[in-house]
């Protein structure tokens, strides 16, 4: 009975702990004053800029990002003959804290930044600001027009704002890389892919909905297997570009060029003819409802490790060989957009800025602590819940784990970020987690 006292404790404590929400304590800040580096042909060399997150500030309705836009992974080469690099841009984000669902159908995304991952870094749509013979019908996909220009890392810089179109993991953590550019100058990127391990939350789009990264669980209530979450765009079965996916006929005048004929990018000047495969504009793609696990917006709602009850969210999608999968983020805007996150007219310094986001209400700067426990029992997440085959605990750092029955026995231990065969644990209510993290309530039934 002496066991039970502190455990019921315990138990009745869990319910006044207040976790910190994920828009407040993802974001990767700079403490070290750690700045970036290039690509400068020979070696990577230091940029003198800081990278990362500066300062995170936030109200009960919305979040306020400061940053240069800088990583801090290496940057370059851009084998393009891109002579841009990576500059600070001074950035001031605002994401809101409550996201509301926007029109019907959703919000078009446009050019330039339309998210910011937890580095301060930005996400780009899927296109490259071109189309065949300027008309505006036939939109180039700049995950085939620009890959040669994209380094290790999956970004490339546009008159110094570096930006990613795709999944922000290095080009080499593939079953069949694309290109050998990290042969050339390695970068570790944002994050890894392992099919293992439920992939990381990587950021938000501007109408405040988190982005994730390919792997998450089967079913949207957090049950099944882990799996390659995969979008619902397919590639048309065409050959001529003739007609769109929704079957408007196109006149003479406004067809695309044949699958596989030989087009001239628009960049860079003098570039060489390339083939326009099958997947080269955005319009040979098409929404098959139900033939992935997303939607036209390219998210879903679903249970992840930061959000146990649950949350739309958008994916950074991959294919079977885990190289970007288009539309790569975001389709559409499922939310209300928080549009002052958009650039002013005019260059930056010239009239213009990277955003217009004015904090004109009351903040508080996020010190990465809830009052609780500085940066520990923060976050860290428990999937599924009820179990019966297996779990996986999320968090960080890492940790070493404690299981223990309702009697408070140890029934195992276990590092962090591992998955826990559960299937021959007896039905009832377990509690998991480490000391000085606290514990939670984990119920096992098969």
């Amino acid at each position: 009975m002496k066991q039970l006292i502190p455990l019921l404790g315990l138990l009745l404590g869990l319910s006044s702990v207040v976790y910190a929400q994920p828009e407040l304590s993802h974001w990767l800040i700079n403490s070290d004053g750690a700045t970036g580096t290039f690509w400068n042909g020979v070696a990577f060399i230091d940029n003198g800029i800081l990278c990362d997150v500066e300062t995170v500030q936030y109200s009960a309705d919305n979040v306020y990002i400061h940053a240069s836009g800088v990583p801090r992974y290496p940057t370059g080469p851009f084998n393009d003959g891109n002579p841009s690099q990576p500059t600070d841009q001074d950035y001031l984000f605002r994401i809101p804290r409550n996201p509301v669902e926007g029109p019907v159908g959703g919000t078009a995304t446009t050019l330039g930044h339309i998210g910011v991952f937890i580095n301060g870094v930005v996400l780009f749509n899927p296109l490259d600001a071109f189309s065949y013979n300027n008309q505006g019908v036939w939109h180039q996909n700049g995950g085939f027009f620009e890959l040669d220009g994209f380094d290790c890392a999956g970004g490339h810089p546009a008159m110094g704002k570096y930006h990613h179109h795709m999944v922000p993991k290095p080009q080499n953590n593939s079953l069949n890389p694309l290109t050998a550019v990290c042969d050339e100058a390695a970068s570790p990127s944002l994050f890894t892919l392992d099919p293992n391990v439920h992939s990381p939350l990587l950021g938000f789009a501007f109408d405040g909905y988190p982005i994730y990264g390919p792997i998450g669980f089967n079913n949207a209530d957090g049950s099944g297997e882990l799996t390659r979450i995969e979008t619902s765009y397919q590639l048309r079965n065409i050959t001529q570009r003739h007609d769109l996916a929704d079957g408007t006929v196109l006149q003479p005048n406004q067809w695309g060029p044949d699958v596989g004929a030989l087009v001239t990018p628009a960049i860079p000047p003098g570039a060489s003819p390339v083939a326009a495969d099958l997947g080269a504009y955005a319009e040979d793609f098409e929404f098959i409802e139900g033939s992935g696990h997303l939607d036209i917006h390219n998210g879903r709602f679903a249970v992840t490790p930061e959000y146990p009850e649950g949350t739309y969210a958008y994916y950074a999608t991959v294919d079977a060989d885990w190289n970007p999968a288009y539309p790569y983020f975001i389709a559409s805007y499922r939310g209300v957009v928080a549009e002052d996150n958009f650039a002013a007219p005019g260059p930056p310094g010239g009239g213009g800025a990277s955003t217009q986001v004015v904090i004109d209400e009351p903040v508080e700067t996020w010190a990465g602590t809830t009052g609780i426990q500085p940066h520990t029992a923060l976050t860290w997440g428990l999937y599924p819940n009820p179990a019966s085959e297996r779990i996986q605990w999320i968090g960080k750092p890492p940790v070493q784990l404690e299981v223990r029955d309702a009697k408070g026995r140890l029934v195992t231990t276990a590092s962090s970020n591992s998955v826990l065969d559960c299937s021959d644990w007896p039905n009832g209510l377990y509690l998991i987690g480490a000391s000085g993290f606290g514990f939670r309530r984990l119920t096992i039934q098969h």
